[in-house]
């Protein structure tokens, strides 16, 4: 499907939206823009909004460096990566029509883990587990920093966004890598990551205008029940 250009104007609009509150409370703004794009065009998930991405998270890295957390994060690599190659499969052998289906469930998977999974100490089978299924859910369907920032959710927020941040910028470049080495990642999807990177970029630098006006604890709120319903919507365009 060939995109247009207002096509891309209302892509970058949520884009700068999903990186407001990203850096505004920490909630990965995959959980918003997935459920959105996807009832545009599934071409956009998950290669091109990775590599897009990647425009936020090496700047939210570079920004909050001094507060980036690596304890544990060997670990959860690791899981990630395997996550990552059990992905490849799946996404290789499922029925393009069923992408939707699959990302809406994979939404509000991170959804209700947001909501129901509240604490828990961080240990050697958690790591690996957590960054297993965040590497299969990031893959499969660009959703898998929700994962991400269940295991670091007891950081104070600056360490949560820069350490979440740095985190997904490893995993974006590793999956992408590995999509493209195993023909998962055209020359199409590439041009379509570069035209959605001016909504992360302007999306960084427009959030702390907004910042100081948004209650984290209430701006996850409205992240959650967007997401959701945004994903209800998609499973229903999917099946119906």
């Amino acid at each position: 499907m060939e995109l247009t250009i207002s096509a891309y104007i209302l892509i970058n609009f949520i884009l700068i939206l999903g990186s407001i509150l990203q850096m505004a409370t920490g909630v990965t703004a995959g959980m918003i823009i997935v459920p959105f794009l996807a009832m545009i065009s599934y071409t956009l998930i998950p290669a091109p909004i990775a590599f897009a991405s990647l425009a936020l998270t090496i700047m939210m890295s570079y920004k909050g460096r001094k507060h980036i957390d690596t304890n544990n994060m060997l670990q959860i690599s690791l899981g990630m990566f395997a996550g990552i190659l059990l992905s490849i499969f799946i996404l290789k052998n499922i029925k393009f029509e069923h992408l939707g289906l699959v990302f809406g469930i994979f939404i509000l998977i991170s959804v209700f883990i947001s909501i129901k999974i509240k604490s828990f100490t961080l240990n050697k089978s958690i790591n690996y587990s957590g960054g297993f299924v965040a590497g299969v859910m990031g893959s499969m369907a660009a959703v898998g920093g929700q994962i991400l920032a269940l295991l670091f959710q007891n950081h104070p927020l600056e360490s949560l966004k820069s350490t979440l941040a740095f985190l997904y910028t490893l995993f974006s470049i590793v999956m992408l890598l590995m999509f493209y080495i195993f023909g998962e990642f055209s020359t199409a999807q590439f041009i379509s990551g570069i035209y959605m990177m001016p909504g992360f970029i302007i999306g960084f630098f427009l959030a702390p205008v907004f910042s100081k006006y948004l209650n984290p604890k209430y701006s996850k709120i409205i992240v959650l029940s967007m997401a959701s319903f945004g994903a209800l919507a998609l499973i229903i365009k999917s099946v119906f």
